[in-house]
């Protein structure tokens, strides 16, 4: 069997075509991996704002004034506080 021109250029234009899949393919598994670890991300973030909400939460006025960073014998004023407001 003679191979001539037009058996080239199929067998070029074959591999092109199907190298164009693979690589559509491949960039399209590279955008579901990048979107899963986004995904994972946001939900481990969820979770941990979910811990630290719940720590909030349980602080009564003067630990969470202490606790970001307030003077102590400023953050005394707050005791007691909470149970007077309406």
């Amino acid at each position: 069997m003679k191979i001539n021109f037009q058996h080239i250029t199929g067998a070029v234009i074959g591999g092109a075509v199907s190298g164009l899949f693979f690589y559509a393919l491949g960039q399209h598994d590279g955008k579901q991996d990048a979107a899963l670890k986004a995904a994972q991300a946001v939900t481990q973030a969820i979770q941990s704002r979910a811990g630290i909400n719940e720590k909030i939460d349980n602080l009564d006025s003067f630990a969470l004034c202490v606790e970001l960073g307030g003077v102590r014998d400023q953050c005394e004023q707050l005791r007691g506080l909470a149970g007077n407001q309406p």
